[in-house]
């Protein structure tokens, strides 16, 4: 079942490459290169070095940023799905800055913390939290109240309540919050990075006013390939640590 659904894998990505191929040869390296003149463009990038210390420094940036939205996100999330007066007063805010652009915030976020570390990875936190912190409060609204019940006949004390029983049920939902972060994470790096021009997302925008698309395609497929693999590492984690991951959140989606 497994070899299947890989060579499944391999067929579709191979059709979308032969398609890719056809089409850039027909529209041109100007407009959108072939995956043959991106992949020539690739290995000198590669080989070169610039480019992957480029990349090496933005993630370090945004694994900072990424971390503090956790660390705020998960906890602000937990409180509250747990307390009514907690939702009400902070549930508006939420909502308000997770549809607020967080390139419309980048002018001020310049004027406040310069064009430095700390600006990269004050964008990624803004970027992020808001998500980690709603799918939190999800999960801490979903626990099952029984559960808290039998800990609380059984003489467990708050304390022990939330290590015992509420982390455990609300662990796949603060991963599944974590794994939808770090899109948004990734996303918002290049985001700030190019309005500064430094980075990988100065790499981007240099290439971006090349003669050829072929340099921007593929800086965009090491961006793509690097989420791909940050998404899948988290997964194979949630699997070691709580290997009931996926089947819980199947139930919750099923719900």
């Amino acid at each position: 079942m497994i070899s299947l659904r890989w060579a499944h894998h391999i067929l579709g990505v191979g059709l979308a490459l032969a398609l890719w191929e056809l089409v850039g040869r027909y529209m041109g390296e100007a407009l959108f290169a072939p995956p043959s003149a991106v992949f020539r463009e690739l290995w000198p990038m590669l080989t070169g070095g610039t480019m992957l210390a480029e990349l090496v420094s933005s993630l370090r940036q945004m694994l900072v940023g990424f971390l503090f939205a956790c660390a705020v996100g998960m906890p602000l999330g937990i409180i509250m799905g747990r307390s009514q007066i907690a939702d009400i007063l902070i549930h508006p805010w939420v909502s308000m800055f997770i549809v607020t652009s967080v390139a419309s915030l980048v002018p001020l976020l310049i004027l406040l913390f310069g064009t430095g570390f700390w600006f990269r990875a004050t964008v990624v936190f803004l970027a992020a939290v808001w998500y980690i912190t709603l799918t939190s409060y999800q999960g801490a609204r979903g626990v099952d109240p029984r559960l808290i019940d039998v800990g609380r006949v059984f003489g467990a004390n708050p304390v022990t309540r939330f290590w015992k029983i509420l982390l455990p049920a609300l662990f796949p939902f603060l991963l599944a919050g974590a794994r939808i972060g770090l899109v948004h994470a990734i996303r918002s790096m290049v985001v700030a990075e190019m309005f500064v021009i430094v980075g990988f997302g100065g790499l981007l925008h240099s290439a971006g006013l090349a003669i050829s698309s072929a340099p921007l395609l593929a800086l965009l497929m090491v961006l793509m390939i690097v989420g791909v693999a940050a998404n899948s590492l988290l997964k194979l984690a949630a699997r070691y640590i709580a290997p009931w991951y996926e089947a819980r959140i199947g139930e919750a989606m099923g719900r």
